[in-house]
């Protein structure tokens, strides 16, 4: 009988399946599994040492970039369409071989994007190409040699102070009464000269590398900034003062939210309709913000936005939109705080800050539209400075010192939603106290008034 040692049918179709089964496994996973390069470099030196020259380099690895161009590895989209770049290097020690020690580097690049479908925008990470890696590492590699400069120098001074103080020939030191050997002995000398020969040898490299190093971030530095220097920020941006603050689709309360934008999030002005800001999310979309949650540029009335994006201080807001400038009606004479003594409920005997204002021009008749106005605009600069004020306030009186003048109250509660955008129009005035309140009702100017007795 003969012995067939073939495989069943059943074996060769389950290594049949199997061999396709890794085939297919093969060609999906590979790509996905090419390992992230990793930025490392080995010192001899101490992990104490390590973790000083870290501290000291520390404020550089974190910061913003001007561009991402010759940063980041290219990931298919135009870099044209990222903005607002930020990077963070973290540096970290691990145990090497032979007593070295290992420091990594990992940076962190994260950057707005700007999608032509408005739902997609938002902040991405970018991979770094190594450039902020390498140079935090040749960071780490100067400040351990300025730290091995600063220790030898200190040692050789004091090794030069010790043998001026020893015996110049052999014999028993009067001071310790140990043996000593002569400064020129055979022994001692040839190695002690080779061991500071070498020392300085290597010290004069490294500071000549170093130096040159130097010399290339410099010029780099200079490079970024001239690139600072020329690009020319638009004028029509409005940048966006907090987190989830919505773009609706009308300039209307209530209407639908396109989209949530973040804070110090810019967007281009196409026009201004009271409270409203109509903006360009991107391409083709369009939106409103409302007025009070953004900050608007210098040229459409605002503050402006500090240190491209950030948004503006009380101090800026208050400089650029003075109420002493000739486009108010108002100047503010001067400001006080003191206890509320109106008969007013909610702010009845509480701590209050008190704006007095007076006509800047000749006329000492104003509209009811210009008070509030001008009211509404000390309420909010207030605000701003007091609410985090200490002691605290309850609220903000306006005092208007003239002809037709009273006064304005407002509790820091409602201040609030006039800030955010919650509270806005007659809404808002019906919480204030407006005392008298037929001063502050749109009518017809009062006419030039003429003496007694004369037409």
């Amino acid at each position: 009988m003969r012995n067939d040692r073939r495989p069943s049918r059943a074996a060769r179709w389950a290594a049949i399946v199997f061999f396709s089964i890794t085939l297919v496994l093969a060609a999906f996973t590979t790509p996905a599994q090419t390992p992230t390069e990793t930025y490392q470099r080995r010192f001899p030196n101490s992990t104490d040492a390590l973790e000083a020259a870290i501290h000291t380099v520390q404020p550089v690895t974190r910061g913003r970039l001007p561009i991402l161009d010759g940063f980041v590895v290219p990931q298919g989209q135009p870099l044209e369409s990222y903005s607002r770049a930020y990077y963070e290097c973290s540096l970290q020690i691990l145990p090497g071989s032979s007593g070295q020690n290992i420091v990594r580097a990992v940076a962190k690049i994260t950057a707005w994007y700007t999608d032509p479908e408005a739902s997609r925008s938002g902040y991405r990470v970018l991979p770094s190409n190594g450039r902020l890696e390498n140079d935090a590492l040749d960071r780490i590699d100067e400040a351990l040699a300025d730290a091995t400069v600063g220790v030898e120098s200190s040692s050789f001074s004091s090794s030069v102070k010790g043998a001026s103080s020893a015996p110049s020939s052999g014999g028993i030191s009067p001071s310790t009464g140990m043996t000593t050997v002569p400064l020129h002995s055979p022994v001692a000398t040839p190695a002690a000269a080779a061991s500071s020969s070498e020392s300085v040898e290597n010290i004069r490299t490294r500071r000549e590398a170093n130096e040159k190093k130097a010399v290339e971030l410099a010029g780099e530095e200079k490079n970024l900034e001239d690139i600072l220097r020329n690009q020319a920020r638009p004028t029509d941006l409005v940048a966006v003062k907090r987190a989830s603050t919505p773009i609706f689709s009308k300039p209307v309360e209530g209407a639908q939210v396109l989209m949530s934008a973040e804070a110090h999030d810019e967007f281009q002005i196409l026009g201004l309709e009271g409270a409203w800001v109509h903006v360009q999310i991107s391409g083709a979309s369009r939106g409103w913000l409302r007025r009070a949650q953004v900050n608007l540029p210098v040229s459409y009335g605002g503050g402006g936005n500090v240190n491209a994006g950030e948004p503006a201080t009380a101090a800026t807001t208050a400089a650029t939109a003075s109420p002493g400038a000739t486009s108010s009606p108002f100047k503010v004479e001067k400001e006080e705080t003191s206890r509320f003594g109106g008969k007013w409920e909610p702010l009845a005997g509480k701590n209050v800050r008190v704006v007095w204002a007076a006509p800047s021009a000749g006329d000492p008749f104003t509209s009811a539209s210009q008070k509030k106005s001008f009211a509404k605009e000390m309420f909010l600069k207030a605000y701003a400075e007091q609410k985090s004020a200490t002691p605290a306030v309850d609220g903000v009186v306006v005092l208007f010192d003239s002809a037709d003048g009273g006064q304005v109250a407002a509790t820091m509660a409602s201040l609030q939603k006039l800030e955010d955008g919650s509270l806005a129009g007659s809404a808002f005035w019906k919480q204030c106290s407006l005392d008298p309140p037929e001063l502050f009702q749109d009518a017809a100017k009062p006419t030039a008034r003429t003496p007694e007795g004369k037409n």
